[in-house]
């Protein structure tokens, strides 16, 4: 009850940029999570879009097991079946994403943490908070067909963002609108600034 408790004032607590970004200075630390829920119509559109390719899938293999094909028309069958699992993945990863997906950004006097995760599990990637330079928005061309591929509410997306370090350049923020992109841009500017401040 007591962890109850605190966690839903933890979350009250929380402080927000545009509707899919949170933040919150705890003692030592700072948290920053990205969200990956879109619009809830889009969710639907992508959940009425997997059970009708599950169910095409179904009906493929009942048919495989009950009818005589040839065996021309077996390998076409086989060769859907792999393309159906293979989207069937990838659309069952972006529905599990929209629901239970975040960024999670852990940054203290150490080290800057990111992590991208599903249900918990993803890797979490750690960088010298002191070898962290700057942010900045990804360059892409906004007529691009990049562009309106990674902005699409069918696939996770690529990074608004990229976090410069000493080493290299590394892409964060899926999906964000610029306006609230160019918001974490000073938030994590700030952040970095104050425990690179409180290090020296």
């Amino acid at each position: 009850m007591y962890l109850l408790i605190k966690n839903e004032i933890y979350i009250c607590l929380m402080k927000k940029i545009g509707e899919r970004i949170s933040y919150y200075y705890h003692e030592d630390y700072t948290t920053v999570i990205i969200n990956g829920r879109t619009e809830a119509w889009k969710t639907n559109v992508m959940l009425i879009w997997f059970l009708a390719w599950l169910f095409s899938g179904f009906s493929v293999l009942y048919s495989l097991y009950n009818y005589e094909f040839d065996s021309d028309q077996k390998t076409f069958l086989m060769i859907f079946m792999f393309f159906w699992a293979y989207f069937l993945f990838k659309i069952t990863r972006v529905l599990l994403w929209r629901k239970y997906g975040m960024e999670f950004i852990k940054i203290d006097n150490d080290r800057l943490t990111m992590k991208k995760s599903i249900l918990g599990y993803g890797v979490a990637r750690p960088f010298l908070t002191a070898n962290v330079k700057n942010f900045k928005l990804q360059e892409v061309n906004a007529k691009s067909y990049v562009k309106v591929f990674n902005d699409s509410f069918w696939v996770i997306g690529s990074g608004s963002l990229n976090m410069i370090t000493n080493s290299e350049e590394i892409n964060f923020g899926s999906q964000l609108n610029n306006k609230d992109a160019k918001e974490l841009i000073k938030l994590m500017k700030k952040i970095v600034n104050k425990y690179s401040q409180q290090e020296s």
